[in-house]
């Protein structure tokens, strides 16, 4: 046991895989995000009739660490193979597309692994972070929505989007205020669509090509969703920077109009969400950032390559640094 008190501002896979190894190794970790719930980009939307995963749509694991952590979540029935038919879209054509590789996702929604890794955590939702200020040695936060939080701590680790971190850490860390300025991060707008009627498109999912679409899903073709007939439809990089300064009316106009042209039919519902910081523009290698005269740290996915995986390897990566660095050994 330890008695080093750290703060995690941000309650995705990122944050809460350090939590987890920090907490293993007796530190005592709270931590902090502006949204009602855990799980970042692992976010699920309910509406009256119907659900749909309208961030990321699905993870891939290679590394062994992530490996043995997703036989867990398995284990414990919150993820499960997506055994769906995806095909290519292009010109127009839909074309099977061959050397499929296992894909997984949360059950009963994307969010599912992320509430499993937040259990019993000590979480604090809608709490947006927008200042830190050192108490002598410890560090206190400020929330808009509280002021100055009564918690000190020895350690703060940001699992947030860089342009987010660097907003907050620019006066205290030059060294990683720089490693956030350097990462660029494209955004993505997202199409969900509901019908009363399933369409009659015979995949439950497309990889797009030559079009503002990237990615197109049948949300119910996942395990253990809501038997709705809800697609969600996700621009390009390129398109979705281009078009950033549109106001949602704007976006969904054409969102929908594109759909349309590949569904053949307008939706009876539908709603548009923007993901200001959903893709690193260029992978990096580096895993998590310390700042270690200021007891500051960073992961997250934009550390690594934009994927769950690479989210919950650098937080996994950090919390294990931050063990040999905070912990004396014999």
């Amino acid at each position: 046991m330890t008695n080093k008190k750290i703060g995690i501002i941000g309650a995705g896979i990122a944050g809460l895989s350090c939590a987890k190894q920090l907490l293993n190794a007796g530190f005592e970790v709270q931590i902090f995000d502006k949204s009602r719930g855990v799980g970042g980009r692992m976010s699920h939307r309910v509406f009256d009739q119907w659900h749909a995963d309208h961030g990321a749509q699905y993870f891939t694991a290679t590394h062994p660490q992530f490996v043995e952590e997703l036989q867990e979540w398995i284990l414990h029935g919150v993820a499960q193979e997506w055994h769906a038919k995806i095909v290519n879209f292009c010109d127009g054509q839909f074309s099977e597309k061959k050397h499929q590789i296992k894909r997984y996702v949360g059950v009963p929604a994307m969010t599912a692994p992320a509430k499993f890794l937040a259990k019993n955590m000590s979480v604090f939702l809608s709490q947006t972070i927008t200042e830190i200020r050192k108490n002598q040695k410890k560090w206190q936060l400020v929330s808009e929505e509280s002021g100055v939080l009564t918690d000190e701590f020895d350690y703060l680790v940001f699992a947030i989007p860089p342009i987010q971190a660097k907003k907050i850490i620019s006066q205290q860390s030059d060294s990683l205020s720089l490693i956030c300025e350097q990462a660029n991060m494209l955004p993505c707008w997202t199409l969900l669509a509901y019908f009363k009627e399933p369409l009659g498109l015979d995949f439950d999912a497309a990889l797009v090509q030559d079009n503002i679409f990237s990615w197109i899903a049948r949300d119910n073709s996942k395990p253990s969703r809501v038997n709705s007939h809800a697609w969600v439809a996700q621009a390009n990089p390129d398109w979705s920077l281009k078009q950033i300064n549109l106001n949602k009316l704007e976006a969904e106009k054409i969102l929908l109009q594109e759909f349309e042209k590949i569904s053949g039919v307008a939706s009876d519902f539908n709603q548009i969400q923007l993901w200001r910081y959903a893709k690193l523009e260029t992978p990096n290698t580096q895993n998590f950032a310390i700042d270690e005269n200021m007891q500051l740290a960073l992961c997250g996915d934009w550390l690594r390559n934009s994927k769950v995986e690479d989210a919950w390897l650098s937080g996994y990566f950090l919390g294990n640094k931050l063990k040999k660095t905070l912990i004396p050994s014999d």
